[in-house]
């Protein structure tokens, strides 16, 4: 009796949740082939927007250096005196325009700067010739890639759009572990005496799970269709979760961060900004302290002040500068620097930040490292080491990265881009088949219905 009992209870379990399934399934399906589809593309991102803004982004390989990045920033300036440019690149490619972004109208202070009808400004590095502006918002050929990221991210609706996406997602990480259980063996429900007499020639769990991990070659199109479904849903189930619940992520915060918080330990956003300002008001104490959680560290001004009326670290020596105070601070924590990300002018506290990736960092935008040096006196003002995350920000960190892609370089970056193009499609192909499957059967069951009546 209580054999039967449970038999019937995980059949009516499964019952329930092959209906969820299917019938979210159905809801999400437009909503994740436009997803596949765009993510697919967006896995090669840079590329493609290199090949679409070609006119501004390609130039000619020259016999000779290029122009200093603190003579091309100069010349940006000159040509757009009203607006600012405090980030810089590090470096230029031979066959690449410069790219200068204009900073972003955000806090009230900006409210009186003049909001620039760009995002970027491309100039030539041999010769410091403007070659054009770029508006991302722009309806343009050129735009194109900004299109399709802004289509996967927000469906082009803004903030509605995202909401949208944000349950999609939620419904579609859920739908993970349904899907996961569908797959598994069915309990079958047996008599005591048949099942003393086939206990013997009964398979194992998982032999009678591994043909779920299988398309067959020679069958019809809707076994096909249902192999395919339960083979590709197997095989990249992790990879699948990891998008689905990272979209939640990004478009659903004020689910995603009390479960992460829960689960892996994540420090809310409250949490960093009050410790971020303890930590600044000791620094204008002039204190110094060991680094927190967060891996940063914050170092005293041990140069003294040589001239008050210059900076030691100035726009032209600002790349060279800092990048060596980032290597001494690297070695001295066994790490190396991979590469250099960006320089930033920080007006307000006469200070560069440079950003950087180290050979133990996640990726190259929220897992990576960071050093802030003084202008004034050139003394390292702070230190913060990516791979010194806290477990829940390297969690959140790895989910981030692994979903944009933004994680390693050279082949292997190439390797990764690949599979999440492959993820993207498989994403099309898996809502695809789910609707197949869901009208054959339709089909089939009216046909039972008309004999019927």
């Amino acid at each position: 009796m209580t054999s039967f009992s449970l038999s019937s209870f995980s059949f009516n379990l499964r019952r329930i949740f092959l209906w969820i399934h299917r019938y979210t399934g159905l809801v999400m399906a437009g909503f994740l082939i436009m997803a596949g589809f765009t993510g697919a593309l967006l896995a090669f991102h840079d590329e493609l927007d290199a090949t679409f803004n070609h006119k501004l982004a390609h130039i000619d390989k020259q016999n000779m250096p290029p122009l200093p990045i603190a003579i091309l920033h100069d010349k940006v300036i000159s040509a757009y005196p009203k607006y600012s440019f405090s980030t810089m690149p590090t470096s230029v490619a031979a066959d690449k325009s410069a790219v200068f972004s204009v900073d972003r109208v955000r806090d009230k202070a900006s409210k009186n700067q003049p909001k620039a009808p760009f995002h970027e400004v491309y100039i030539n590095p041999y010769n410091g010739e403007i070659l054009g502006t770029r508006d991302k918002d722009e309806w343009a050929w050129r735009n194109t890639m900004w299109k399709v990221f802004w289509l996967h991210r927000d469906l082009l609706l803004g903030d509605i759009g995202k909401l949208l996406l944000g349950v999609i997602a939620l419904l579609w990480t859920i739908n993970c572990f349904i899907g996961f259980y569908l797959t598994l063996p069915r309990t079958v429900k047996k008599s005591h005496e048949t099942h003393r007499k086939t206990v013997k020639k009964r398979a194992s769990v998982l032999k009678r799970w591994l043909p779920a991990w299988k398309i067959r070659r020679e069958t019809n199109t809707f076994k096909l269709n249902y192999d395919v479904h339960h083979a590709f849903g197997l095989w990249l189930w992790l990879m699948l979760f990891v998008i689905a619940w990272s979209s939640v992520g990004f478009n659903l915060k004020s689910v995603y961060q009390p479960v992460m918080q829960v689960v892996v330990g994540l420090e809310s956003r409250e949490g960093k900004e009050g410790k971020e300002g303890k930590e600044g008001k000791e620094r204008e104490k002039g204190k110094s302290y060991k680094p927190d959680k967060s891996g940063a560290q914050v170092l005293p001004n041990v140069m003294p002040v040589i001239n008050a009326t210059a900076d030691i670290v100035n726009k032209t020596n600002s790349i060279e500068y800092v990048s060596k105070q980032a290597n001494i601070a690297t070695q001295n924590n066994g790490v190396t620097v991979e590469q250099l990300l960006g320089i930033r002018w920080v007006a307000e506290d006469n200070q560069w930040q440079m950003r950087f990736k180290t050979d133990k960092d996640i990726g190259i935008h929220s897992g990576a490292s960071s050093i802030t040096v003084d202008a004034a006196t050139g003394s390292v003002v702070r230190v913060n080491f990516g791979y010194q995350s806290t477990f829940g920000s390297k969690t959140d960190q790895w989910l981030s990265t692994l979903h944009m892609g933004h994680i390693s370089h050279g082949v292997s970056h190439l390797a990764y881009q690949i599979l999440l193009a492959i993820l993207g499609l498989a994403v099309a192909v898996l809502s695809g088949t789910g609707v197949y499957l869901w009208y054959k059967v339709r089909q089939q069951r009216l046909k039972v219905l008309q004999k019927l009546r």
